[in-house]
């Protein structure tokens, strides 16, 4: 267990970034896969009306896995340092914790969402066509809240990142499987596309419960005495993901805004291409997820050490990484925006609109990728109001006054630009604090 904990600290930086990082990455991939299928299966099998609908749902779905990522990347920063700091009892009742903290909030969360679920979606700017397709999908989801765990962060936080990996991969080729099986086998429908989601975070949940309460293997033992309260340390695991929750909550709130800006200048055509356009780069930044997911370990357990070289070639290393590939993703658009956006739909407005607000997308992207690995710094590090602030700047205090101001100029290309130009914008905030954090540990 020492040997599989303590490689974070040893291992060359370059390789452990590519031992940790790669799992994570073909993780949060095959997540996003799945739900760039889901939306294929929807538009192709039910229609554009359904993947619009989907679209419109997605905003309760964020918050969810808002929840799920508060947990996990709070008890992930937690676990790390104490790790580093050689207190596993410390990180034994941070799992247990969170496991009992997460159990009841998903079940307020499902009581609540069943009983406002239609005024929460006009809320977030449904229309009376896509409402039916709406709210079948997100009964069944909020039905299945309980099973939407986010552990897998705290499972590499212990250096287990392979393990990790298959907790997402595994449940969501399941799901690839049952898809076309329940929406054209069974003519299901959306319903058919839901119940395949909660059929798959079931296996994911099973998986995570296996690792820490089950397997022979384990590295620690988690008993009963871990799941008693321990109300400063859920305070600590909460402030910690809290800039996750609200960076998370910032896109929901976001794609509210949008789709009730969008419902106003575009109607049903701009929503149901925004909905196909944003699992497309949602897509694009998985690598950036997966990267900054795979490296907030070995920041959080050099910190603990305190080993501040080793972060900060970390830093840098990622940044460089993130840069680089935001470029890639920026010239694939470039030239195969229109033919991405077919794959999902044959309808040529749909595909015509798609191809124009992906090129505008992707731009952002190299500035999103090294906005997060920077705010990812102060959330592994414990500096909680930092990352809170910056958690903010891209999805909140850049993007929605941008909407706004934007969309009143220029109409719905101003919806699309205001998201690289967020992107921008946070990313040379975030640029500054962390040149100022990275000097003040030399």
């Amino acid at each position: 267990m020492a040997e599989k904990e303590t490689f974070l600290g040893t291992e060359p930086v370059g390789r452990l970034i590519r031992k940790m990082a790669l799992p994570s990455i073909v993780g949060v991939l095959a997540y996003n896969i799945y739900n760039l299928a889901d939306t294929f299966f929807i538009a192709r099998g039910v229609g554009t009306e359904a993947a619009g609908g989907l679209a419109v749902s997605f905003p309760l779905f964020v918050f969810l896995s808002a929840v799920t990522t508060t947990l996990g990347s709070g008890a992930a920063s937690v676990i790390s340092r104490a790790l580093g700091e050689k207190d596993g009892e410390r990180a034994s009742r941070a799992v247990g914790n969170s496991f009992a903290f997460f159990l009841a909030v998903a079940l307020l969360v499902t009581v609540f969402g069943l009983l406002f679920l239609d005024p929460l979606l006009y809320l977030m700017g449904v229309t009376p066509s896509l409402l039916p397709y709406a709210r079948t999908y997100l009964r069944i989801i909020l039905l299945g809240a309980v099973t939407c765990t986010g552990f897998s962060n705290l499972i590499r936080a212990e250096g287990s990142s392979r393990y990790a990996m298959c907790i997402w991969v595994i449940p969501l080729s399941i799901n690839m499987v049952l898809d076309p099986v329940l929406i054209f086998g069974f003519d299901m429908g959306i319903a058919g596309a839901a119940i395949g989601t909660v059929a798959a975070q079931c296996v994911s949940m099973g998986m995570s419960v296996w690792y820490f309460f089950l397997s022979p293997k384990r590295t620690r033992k988690i008993r009963l005495r871990h799941f008693r309260p321990d109300f400063p340390l859920l305070r600590e695991i909460l402030l910690t993901g809290l800039p996750s929750f609200l960076q998370t909550m910032g896109y929901s709130i976001a794609m509210v805004v949008v789709n009730r800006l969008l419902r106003e200048q575009g109607g049903d055509l701009a929503i149901s291409t925004y909905g196909i356009v944003s699992k497309i780069w949602t897509f694009l930044g998985l690598c950036v997820t997966g990267l900054v997911q795979g490296v907030q370990p070995i920041v959080g357990y050099n910190f603990g050490e305190k080993k501040f070289g080793r972060v900060r070639e970390t830093m840098r290393k990622s940044c460089g990484i993130l840069g680089c590939y935001g470029i890639g993703a920026f010239l694939l658009m470039l030239l195969g925006a229109p033919l991405i956006t077919g794959i999902f739909t044959s309808d040529e407005a749909v595909i015509g609109m798609g191809g124009h607000i992906l090129r505008i997308f992707a731009a952002g992207t190299a500035f999103s990728g090294i906005q997060a690995v920077q705010t990812m710094y102060f959330q592994a590090v414990g500096k909680k109001k930092t990352a809170l602030f910056l958690s903010l700047c891209g999805n909140v205090l850049c993007l929605i006054p941008l909407l706004t101001l934007l969309s009143g100029w220029m109409g719905l290309d101003g919806i699309w630009y205001a998201f690289p130009l967020a992107n921008v914008t946070a990313a040379a905030i975030s640029t500054l604090f962390i040149r100022r954090a990275l000097s003040s540990n030399s």
